[in-house]
């Protein structure tokens, strides 16, 4: 899996470089704003929302597990769908519709 790269200079993200643009969305090299395509924004929606729905579903319905445990799974996969939303960006220089 690869990190992406700015479409200005062509710098290559570190992986907490990755993780910053979740919040600032300028490339750290040469401050151009940084814009996701509408393919990065696919994959990384969709993936999150079943990581963070189904076993959700499946622990309160199907195993009957009390509530609390339910809020623990969820905030650990939330944090990995954190962890491994930075492998699936890729930049443009201008917004893309979702399509």
């Amino acid at each position: 899996m690869k990190l992406p790269i700015c479409w200005s200079c062509k710098h290559r993200y570190k992986y907490i470089e990755a993780l910053r643009f979740l919040w600032s969305k300028e490339c750290p090299t040469c401050n151009k704003r940084q814009y996701l395509t509408a393919t990065s924004n696919w994959k990384t929606m969709l993936p999150t929302a079943f990581i963070l729905l189904l076993p959700g579903y499946f622990i309160r319905h199907y195993l009957e597990l009390p509530f609390i445990i339910y809020v623990y799974v969820g905030i650990g996969l939330f944090t990995l769908a954190m962890l491994i939303t930075p492998f699936f960006l890729q930049f443009t220089n201008r917004t893309d519709p979702l399509n």
